[in-house]
């Protein structure tokens, strides 16, 4: 019979650090569409590893456990854990950046449509074009 216990602390274990991972990455992404929305980054472009959250988050929490696993800070099944959790973050991170280069393949849906405002404006009409097809803002 299964401790459910053990079986529950590491599905929380699990899901805190999906959940920080996540957080942090949202926060990366926003982070690089208000740099692109500025001019300072290029539309296609990521922003540069050592400016991520993330990097610290998926390489410095690992680094850390194995250090404090090493020392004898946590041992058996906190160990345990902690050590599948910063893998998992390690794994995540390393993962995106070989997949995705430094290249951001599709920037986020607010930025394209910041962008298409932004080409329309410059065009002199709408960023909607079903009311450029009716005159809807013609005088």
């Amino acid at each position: 019979m299964s401790d459910w216990f053990k079986v529950g602390a590491g599905a929380v274990t699990g899901a805190v650090a999906g959940v920080a991972d996540q957080v942090v990455q949202n926060m990366d992404e926003k982070r690089a569409l208000d740099e692109r929305a500025a001019g300072r980054l290029a539309v296609d472009k990521k922003l540069p590893l050592m400016q991520q959250f993330g990097t610290y988050l998926n390489y410095g929490v690992p680094i850390l456990t194995v250090l404090a696993s090493a020392m004898g800070w946590v041992k058996g099944d906190v160990e345990t854990r902690l050590v599948t959790a910063a893998g998992q973050l390690a794994g995540r991170k390393a993962t995106h950046q070989l997949t995705t280069g430094a290249k951001s393949n599709t920037p986020s849906a607010a930025y394209t449509a910041w962008n298409r405002a932004e080409v329309a404006r410059q065009a002199g009409r709408s960023a909607q074009p079903e009311f450029d097809k009716v005159n809807a803002f013609s005088f």
